[in-house]
């Protein structure tokens, strides 16, 4: 598992009271597991619920692509640590041998 953020904004404007700020996160894995993950995932990213950040996968053969997007810095920082946790262990669990 190789993590890799491939982009980060955040902007705040005289008319904006608050930050927007994104986070695209790129994970390397081999395709079983990622395809996996990505199923793992979809419940969790799809719920539409009053949280503190919006997020949502994107997969390909090799990649997952986490999106993340908050209103401020620190909501997107516990909303990265929280989904790298559950891709964590969702990657252990995925790949230990029975």
């Amino acid at each position: 598992m190789v993590p890799t953020i491939s982009q980060f904004k955040a902007s705040k404007t005289d008319k904006q009271s608050f930050v927007n700020a994104t986070a695209d996160i790129k994970f390397t894995f081999d395709s079983k597991i990622g395809s996996s993950l990505s199923e793992a995932l979809k419940p969790e990213v799809s719920i539409d619920s009053e949280r503190f950040v919006n997020a949502g996968i994107e997969s390909d053969d090799e990649h997952l692509t986490l999106k993340i997007k908050a209103s401020n810095l620190g909501d997107l920082r516990a909303g990265i640590n929280s989904y790298f946790n559950l891709i964590k262990a969702s990657y252990e669990t995925l790949s230990t041998e029975i």
